[in-house]
């Protein structure tokens, strides 16, 4: 089963990131993009950013990886 995956950025100091999936069955490559919700904020400093948020998580950045199969989906990067 192919997936499409995406790795995030969780908000924070220590820029822990994350994998995130999508069944390609269910979604197209824009439709799971889609699934990250920009949002605007402002830092302890006063400056804007936009961040994303998916599933109650909020993210620096999200980058798609790629469509990979289950037993090629990429590692720890």
């Amino acid at each position: 089963m192919k997936k499409h995956v995406f790795k995030a950025t969780k908000m924070g100091w220590d820029s822990e990131k994350e994998g995130i999936w999508f069944d390609s069955d269910q979604y197209t490559a824009e439709e799971a993009q889609a699934e990250f919700k920009p949002y605007h904020g402002i830092t302890q400093r006063g400056y804007s950013y936009t961040g994303y948020e998916y599933d109650g998580q909020k993210y620096h950045d999200v980058t798609y990886l790629g469509e990979f199969e289950d037993d090629e989906m990429p590692g720890n990067e």
